[in-house]
């Protein structure tokens, strides 16, 4: 059975690990820009008024009211925008938050300088080109306080990112490349401490790397497992409450959503389960992690990105979906909860989790190829 059959019959059905459920947060839908073909979306305070902002492609939305304000132009090719992140940080020290982003047509790794109160369109500095570039994800690598950027790569050597001050540099900044394993080339990317040695991990499709005692020495590679076209990123936490990390993705470009989940075998090593959480829908290519009901444990969120390959992926035409899980721990069991449900919206290339309107619960930003839309969780609105 797919998504096709009727969605009001699926919410019903029992799902791999659990059922769907009432008395969850509901949402409200926001559209933002209904003609938006923008595929990734961050949360920042653009203009510095002290409210976070949402930045998408070749606009940013004023928080509140949302009007619009135009960034630069970017290239479409194929029926892609050629912006496939939206990764906040002051890059050159400014005191304005930029963006980082890349693509995959031109194989850039790129900046984008915010430029403050002069209107001048944002500019676009090259970092690297090392590749086809599906996304990428922030994280602090080396532990000196930045965000580092970590570009899901194809077709070209992996490695993580990091920004200097450097006056010597263009634009006074000095970004240096770090190698990692050749294996962690192709999708999926996440990262976490994994083995509990205090250094930050990476986690890739086929496996993950381990971050060395010694900068300089090589990352080593443990090729442990297969995620199948994994989502970006890969999320990488205790779900079941037992102490060590386990894994949640989502085929990108097929039908399913899995955990993977961290055990030992009778001699101590590692080995990892697979479990399914749902296969109702396609194209889980954006795979997100918060609280999303207040009870202190952390959910997933993810939904369908529309025309991830234009049409040509398994379940292209079937609705659209956001739907966020809970998983109970001493049932072992997921529940799926709908966030939208045959909507225009999907969950695109690139986007966050955010309490927009800063009343103590999780929104959702939603950008992707059929519009740009917000999601408005009203779990703490519904409680007053």
């Amino acid at each position: 059975m797919t998504i096709r059959t009727s969605l009001a019959f699926l919410t019903a059905l029992t799902l791999a690990s659990g059922c769907a459920a009432t008395g969850a947060p509901s949402f409200r839908m926001h559209v933002l820009n209904a003609a938006s073909e923008f595929e990734a979306a961050g949360v920042f305070d653009v203009d510095r008024d002290g409210r976070p902002d949402i930045f998408c492609g070749g606009f940013w939305y004023h928080n509140p009211g949302w009007e619009r304000h135009p960034t630069r132009e970017i290239r479409k090719i194929d029926n892609y925008y050629l912006d496939f992140s939206a990764l906040p940080a002051d890059i050159d020290g400014d005191g304005w938050t930029d963006v980082v982003s890349c693509d995959w047509h031109e194989k850039r790794l790129f900046w984008v300088r915010n430029p403050g109160t002069n209107a001048h369109p944002w500019e676009e500095i090259v970092i690297d080109r090392p590749g086809n570039l599906e996304t990428a994800v922030q994280a602090d690598v080396n532990g000196d306080g930045r965000p580092d950027v970590i570009p899901c790569i194809f077709n070209g050597r992996p490695g993580w990112y990091e920004f200097q001050p450097d006056p010597a540099s263009d634009r006074g900044v000095r970004w240096v490349k770090h190698d990692l394993p050749e294996e962690l080339a192709g999708a999926g990317i996440g990262t976490a401490d994994i083995n509990d040695d205090g250094r930050l991990d990476i986690v890739g499709g086929k496996g993950w790397a381990e971050q060395p005692p010694d900068a300089a020495a090589p990352w080593v590679w443990h090729g442990e497992f297969d995620l199948i076209d994994a989502s970006i990123p890969v999320q990488v936490y205790d779900v079941d409450g037992d102490g060590d990390l386990d894994l949640v993705w989502g085929i990108g470009h097929g039908y399913g959503l899995y955990w993977l989940e961290q055990e030992r075998n009778a001699v101590g090593l590692r080995t990892w389960a697979r479990h399914e959480i749902d296969r109702q829908w396609s194209q889980a290519h954006v795979v997100l992690r918060g609280d999303i009901d207040g009870d202190g444990l952390e959910d997933i969120v993810t939904g369908k990105r529309y025309y991830a390959h234009n049409g040509h992926d398994p379940g292209a035409e079937d609705p659209r979906v956001i739907y966020w899980y809970a998983f109970d721990r001493a049932a072992r069991r997921w529940t799926r909860h709908v966030i939208s449900e045959n909507g225009p919206a999907g969950l695109g290339l690139a986007t966050v989790l955010y309490d927009i309107d800063g009343d103590g619960d999780l929104d959702v930003v939603a950008p992707g190829k059929s519009g740009l839309y917000l999601f408005e969780n009203l779990r703490i609105a519904s409680a007053r």
